[in-house]
């Protein structure tokens, strides 16, 4: 797999800035090309449901306060965009192009919705830090990328690393969305300067064998060492962020899970904590 598309979707809020920033730094060692979306919410969607009670003079002033909320918040993310860019050597083009360069897009829906039509295409998905409160659609728009689209998502942390080709970290379970998640990242595995595969021992549950994965890696020019991690009384995916934080990585790459899953996390729970605070990279594949 190659990754040459990759796809930032922006919100015009504060967490653009991370997205940008991630995004350009995924390009980096792959020569990609990122797709800034902003997605300009449908005015009709800003209208209360009250019938035919509606006073039509009332009605239009909800869709041009909508419409000036919309036009300030494209011009936000246009203006991170460019100044990102600049920061990164990136050259702004209309037409999306091999190489470093950055290209704007606005389209006009749901926010979930648009995200998953258009990352279907893409290579990878930048997601900025998923804070309680955050845009209304950005988590579905996070989950739905995972589960149908089959492309895989990064989690952006708040400050993004130096270099994504540096050290790396892989959380082994020996799933499939684990296997997918190595696959699918094997643009930066490549060029990394160290690989950690990190498999977790959690009460009586004994780590998975990693000769295979060794040995796929192996194939594929990547030579990886094995930490076997001790979970103690911590959830196994927050053992996993802690052991990939003590290696100083600066990415994480680890399988995602099904829909039913997802949703269980985003209620609550150790994992929930970590999507929320992530202080490195997530690259997540289902």
């Amino acid at each position: 797999m190659t990754i040459m598309n990759i796809l930032a979707p922006l919100t015009g809020g504060q967490s653009d800035e991370a997205v940008m920033r991630n995004a350009f730094a995924a390009s980096k060692p792959v020569g990609g090309h990122v797709r800034a979306l902003f997605v300009r919410p449908d005015p009709a969607q800003a209208m209360p449901y009250f019938g035919d009670e509606m006073v039509p003079s009332i009605a239009q002033e909800i869709v041009d306060t909508s419409r000036r909320a919309s036009d300030k918040a494209a011009a936000a993310a246009r203006e991170v965009v460019t100044r990102t860019a600049q920061e990164a050597g990136a050259q702004v083009v209309e037409t999306p192009a091999p190489g470093n360069t950055v290209s704007f897009r606005e389209i006009q829906g749901y926010f979930a919705d648009c995200v998953t039509r258009v990352a279907q295409l893409a290579d990878l998905v930048v997601f900025g830090p998923l804070k309680d409160g955050g845009r209304p659609g950005m988590t579905e728009a996070f989950e739905a990328v995972l589960v149908e689209t089959g492309r895989p998502a990064l989690l952006s942390a708040g400050t993004p690393p130096g270099d994504f080709a540096g050290r790396i970290a892989i959380g082994w379970n020996a799933s499939r969305e684990g296997a997918h998640a190595i696959s699918a990242a094997l643009p930066y595995l490549t060029q990394a300067k160290a690989v950690e595969i990190l498999t977790v021992r959690s009460g009586s549950v004994e780590p998975p064998p990693n000769g295979e994965i060794l040995e796929y890696l192996h194939l594929h020019g990547v030579h990886a060492g094995v930490r076997v991690v001790d979970a103690g009384d911590r959830g196994i995916g927050q053992a996993l962020l802690d052991s990939a934080g003590e290696g100083h990585a600066d990415l994480l790459v680890a399988g995602s899970y099904g829909r039913r899953r997802l949703r269980e996390i985003f209620a609550g729970g150790v994992m929930r904590q970590i999507l929320n605070q992530a202080t490195l990279p997530l690259f997540l594949m289902r």
